[in-house]
């Protein structure tokens, strides 16, 4: 299992991960297609790598698709192939993705974002190991295994007509699936000083420890971008800080100061979120982030008022003393009795008004509600419980 771990990536000692690595081993020697699922960030490909490398296929081709970046018009060419003169622009006979695959593996990225029409001919090479090229009608063999991923939920889709149901369920014979770094919160740690241990090899630096009480912080935070996220705001972090320690202060300062942290690791701080993305995510995007600064804000006050009244408890300090310590953090004196709201709303009335607004749009629908607010349907069922929300 450490070599597995070293070799390929596959980093954490979590159950749900050493779960994860059990399957890589029992199912990389066979020649059965693979159905891989998770949330975009979460090293779907990384596992993909490693039952490859772990196969008798080793030695042959590998090839990635994503099925996600290719325009619907061209993906039955791209995958395969197509005869000279079949379509405007085909002035030569082509090999397809499957083809140059041949005695390989080939992995299929984002499957869910296949046209129905594609999908037809991808469960005939599923059943039949056949393929035929666009502008022909005589089938040919491939020996290819198929590996698949997917951050979309195919059994929905399938209920939707998005999907096919022959082609789902052919595909979910052996799935893997990989949780969410928020459901492996004890990797984070492992995950992070690899990040930071490999962007110092690679670019012949010193090393920069992160210190327990920073970890602690990294921990708590639920990385929607999942590894992907982590990593970059790791190695943003490494760049732009000057110490030779990540001190737990340096964390809460770039969680600040970079708001706008996104999974490609850009910052721009003109901007708290990316400018190119829709009205609605960008909104959403807001709103949450301003929420979590906000919880962060409360979490200290809350350490403040316990240490405070532990001194007060002690006798250390007087009650009159309280307010003017108080005052020592924040620019504009807290006055006694006083509620901390933003715009007269308290953080679960706007968490709870969020909710409702994002149930209202999607009329009810508990799954797109859940995706739309980034968190799992069992977290928002759960929420609809405690703000005592009807749907």
């Amino acid at each position: 299992m450490i070599e597995i771990e070293q070799k390929y990536g596959i980093i954490g000692k979590s159950d749900a991960i050493k779960e994860v690595i059990s399957s890589i081993e029992q199912v990389a020697p066979t020649d059965i297609s693979i159905l891989i699922s998770g949330e975009s960030g979460t090293g779907k490909e990384l596992v993909a790598q490693a039952i490859h490398r772990l196969s008798h296929r080793k030695n042959r081709p590998y090839i990635v698709v994503n099925c996600g970046a290719i325009p619907s018009g061209t993906i039955e060419s791209e995958l395969f192939g197509h005869k000279k003169g079949s379509f405007t622009g085909a002035t030569e006979d082509r090999k397809g993705f499957f083809e140059a695959a041949n005695q390989g593996t080939i992995f299929l990225d984002e499957i869910g974002e296949l046209p129905l029409e594609t999908q037809v001919k991808l469960l005939r090479v599923l059943e039949s190991g056949e393929i035929i090229r666009v502008g022909e009608s005589i089938p040919q063999k491939v020996d290819v295994r198929i590996l698949a991923a997917t951050n979309k939920d195919l059994k929905e889709q399938v209920m939707e007509g998005d999907f096919r149901k022959d082609l789902y369920y052919r595909l979910k014979t052996i799935s893997i699936h990989l949780p969410a770094l928020r459901d492996r919160r004890e990797d984070i740690p492992m995950l992070a000083e690899h990040f930071m241990i490999e962007y110092a090899d690679r670019n012949n630096l010193q090393y920069k420890p992160i210190t327990p009480s920073a970890m602690k912080i990294l921990e708590s935070l639920n990385w929607q971008g999942n590894i992907r996220e982590l990593r970059n705001f790791i190695h943003s972090v490494f760049v732009l800080e000057k110490s030779h320690i990540i001190q737990a202060e340096t964390v809460r300062e770039y969680l600040r100061k970079h708001a706008g942290f996104i999974e490609s690791g850009h910052f721009d701080t003109r901007f708290p979120v990316r400018m190119d993305k829709d009205v609605d995510k960008m909104e959403r995007e807001l709103i949450l982030r301003q929420l979590f600064l906000l919880r962060q804000d409360v979490d200290e006050i809350k350490n403040m008022l316990r240490q405070n009244y532990q001194m007060l408890e002690k006798g250390q300090v007087s009650l009159d003393e309280i307010p003017q310590r108080l005052n020592r953090y924040d620019k504009e004196p807290i006055q006694a009795g006083e509620i901390l709201t933003v715009e007269d709303k308290s953080i679960r009335d706007m968490e709870k008004g969020l909710i409702e607004q994002t149930l209202d749009k999607y009329h009810g629908s508990k799954r797109k509600t859940a995706q739309a607010l980034q968190i799992s349907e069992r977290t928002l069922y759960r929420k609809l419980k405690e703000y005592d929300i009807q749907s």
